[in-house]
């Protein structure tokens, strides 16, 4: 069966240790795969506008699944954003300011937003990932000016657990919380991650799991190598990733992704 869509995750999968890919030789495939009507997804758990940048040439044509599939964006076109309850927005954020010691991002469609009061250093940190990023002086304030898909919190690394405890608690399940490494928690709308972003462009392009492709490394691309029919995990992948992959494939830092995406335009023809 042929590949109809190819999605892949950004960090430490199609870009490299210096945050950048192989520009001229993807150009010369996504020529290829738009030349065959072949769609290809940006996954990942950063902002779009983040995404974008990446691809400056060609954004307005390709489909962003962001904010771990919950802004999907198409041509330019939104095509999805995750419901988050305000119920439980205002919860986690209570916790986040019970005892001060942890930074919070509120990640909306339009921007993101840290308080006016977060460190420099957290900043400058946050603003690698969130191109678009505003300081404001209260950020529950923010549920009324944009649409709130996701939020991340940092706390002191020897603190995630307990706060991961604190959030599951009082969440109850109407949001969920996720370690994503170095001190930082994710929480998500359940039900809203890549997978899920992936069946809703299959719906929408009447394309099945088993003709797409997808590559990842880390915790937030299990369920979409699951998904689909064809899961490449890199060989830096987390063990649980590789375990469940259908294949594993070079490291980031190999250009393999578009060396796989070479070798599925073969095996298509």
């Amino acid at each position: 069966m042929s590949i109809k869509l190819i999605a892949t995750d950004m960090d430490g999968t199609f870009l490299n240790s210096q945050k950048d890919y192989n520009r001229e030789r993807f150009a010369d495939l996504y020529a290829e795969l738009k030349k065959r009507d072949i769609k290809f997804v940006v996954a990942s758990g950063n902002q779009s506008f983040q995404l974008k940048s990446f691809f400056p040439d060609i954004s307005n044509e390709l489909t962003f699944a962001a904010e771990n599939g919950a802004h999907v964006i198409s041509k330019e076109e939104a095509l999805f954003a995750a419901d988050m309850p305000r119920q439980a927005f205002e919860r986690a954020l209570s916790i986040l300011a019970a005892d001060h010691q942890g930074e919070g991002i509120i990640c909306g469609i339009k921007s993101a937003y840290i308080l006016e009061t977060a460190p420099e250093t957290f900043y400058n940190y946050t603003h690698q990932y969130y191109h678009r990023l505003a300081r404001v002086p209260d950020l529950s304030a923010m549920f009324d000016q944009d649409t709130i898909v996701k939020m991340a919190f940092n706390f002191p690394e020897h603190l995630v657990d307990e706060k991961i405890e604190q959030l599951t608690e009082a969440l109850q399940g109407v949001l969920f919380p996720v370690s994503t490494g170095e001190g930082d928690i994710d929480i998500l709308v359940p039900g809203v991650i890549k997978a899920s972003a992936l069946a809703d462009l299959g719906n929408l392009w009447d394309i099945q799991p088993e003709e797409m492709a997808a590559f990842g490394d880390g915790g937030n691309d299990l369920e979409m190598l699951q998904f689909v029919g064809h899961g490449y995990a890199m060989s830096n992948a987390i063990p649980s990733i590789k375990a469940i992959a259908d294949h594993v494939i070079g490291n980031n830092d190999e250009d393999s992704v578009l060396t796989q995406i070479e070798k599925i335009l073969e095996a298509n023809d």
